[in-house]
């Protein structure tokens, strides 16, 4: 399924493209290198018992650390401009770590009530696709009545909901492995925090109906995210141009709107508002905020944090200690940091240039092939369900692409 709003220049498929394969490919390495720390380290003679924080403490390190390299070695350093330098601004990024923390706190959460399982939450996550794009409309219609030039409405046809609707059925089915199957499947499908959280949850308390709320709320925290994200990407010199022409023309109006597209400027102010007329049609998408930086500016609020707690816990110095002993175990979280690193960098990117339904859906795609391949490289026996998953993941691709030539 493709989206309605692709900014790039040139071919949508060859601008994607790249990224999407960086994504797929990095997600591989990543759950791999996660997999054989799981496997080699959790059990004796090891048995490391700050685990779960050096894998954590290393992913939103990399999540840092790699789009900061990268801007500053490539993009001439705009992370640094772009990072927020007042509360107002760095409290945007705030609700959005808070936003990201719902989507996986709230799924493990709904664990504890009484008839949530694992696989409904599985089908749940599944399905977000389809509220990342009603979400999206709603959000886009906002911003332009609140006056957001641009901002891009988007529009999705009955065939693009059908492509969704079939995608999502699809990968739950796959996503419900038989309980036969290894720890090794179970740990590729899902997303490493949560997993670790969810073993330690009982489902044995609270009625039914709260265990489902939360796993709607977590679901619109996942449809919010990268509809989120790429307003943030999209606003930064819009928002500052329009603080200035107001200040310039004597307009005082603390208006909340302004002050969060100005948090994302770059250093245009002296630009002119004739010629910024005259450019912003050409020019709006470019002079947003890069991928980069709102990866610095939202992950380092949860890098910080981790951080301190690791350090007051007195967690890190066991952590580097065993890294040094043992270099095997540092190079395989260097491979999850940047494994996660790249995907997140390469997902940020896919939203930016082609939307958040579209990366959605990729991110959608990439666990039926982390499926598939799993069961490549540990064969297992293939069950009625995931025949029938498959034929609605290909019917999806089939109707997207066949909505997408109709319009």
């Amino acid at each position: 399924m493709a989206s309605s709003n692709v900014p790039s220049k040139g071919s949508p498929a060859t601008s994607t493209l790249p990224f999407v394969l960086l994504f797929f490919i990095s997600m591989v390495f990543h759950e791999l290198a996660l997999e054989s720390i799981n496997v080699v380290y959790s059990q004796p003679p090891y048995s490391f018992q700050y685990l779960t924080s050096s894998i954590t403490l290393f992913q939103f390190g990399f999540c840092v650390i790699l789009p900061a390299t990268l801007s500053m070695t490539c993009a001439g350093g705009d992370v640094i401009s772009n990072f927020p330098r007042e509360w107002k601004q760095f409290f945007v990024y705030v609700k959005l770590s808070a936003v990201v923390y719902g989507a996986t706190a709230l799924a493990t959460m709904s664990l504890a009530y009484s008839g949530v399982t694992y696989v409904t939450k599985v089908v749940f996550k599944s399905a977000k696709l389809i509220p990342t794009m009603i979400v999206g409309v709603i959000m886009d219609a906002r911003a332009i009545k609140a006056g957001n030039k641009n901002v891009k409405r988007k529009h999705y046809s009955v065939w693009d909901y059908g492509s969704a609707l079939l995608l999502c059925v699809g990968a739950a089915g796959f996503c419900m492995s038989p309980k036969s199957d290894d720890d090794t499947s179970s740990n590729i499908m899902e997303d490493t925090k949560s997993d670790e959280m969810m073993e330690s949850v009982t489902n044995t308390q609270g009625p039914h109906w709260i265990g489902i709320s939360l796993l709607i709320g977590s679901v619109f925290c996942d449809a919010f995210v990268p509809n989120l994200s790429e307003q943030l990407m999209q606003q930064g010199t819009m928002g500052r141009t329009k603080a200035i022409n107001r200040k310039d023309s004597g307009d005082e109006d603390d208006d909340e709107e302004v002050e969060m597209k100005s948090l994302l400027s770059s250093n245009n102010a002296d630009t002119n508002n004739s010629h910024y007329e005259h450019s912003q049609s050409q020019t709006q998408k470019k002079e947003g905020l890069s991928s980069a930086s709102l990866m610095v500016n939202t992950n380092s609020i949860g890098f910080m944090l981790l951080f301190l707690s690791t350090v007051i816990s007195s967690q890190l110095v066991p952590i580097v200690t065993f890294m040094a002993m043992h270099p095997h175990f540092l190079m395989l979280h260097l491979v999850v940091g940047c494994g996660l690193g790249t995907a997140v960098l390469a997902y940020t990117e896919l939203i930016k240039r082609s939307g958040p339904a579209f990366a959605v859906a990729v991110a959608t795609l990439r666990k039926v092939a982390t499926v598939i391949l799993s069961y490549m490289i540990f064969p297992k026996a293939m069950t009625m369900t995931h025949f029938v998953s498959s034929c609605l993941v290909l019917a999806g691709i089939v109707v997207g692409f066949v909505g997408k030539r109709r319009r």
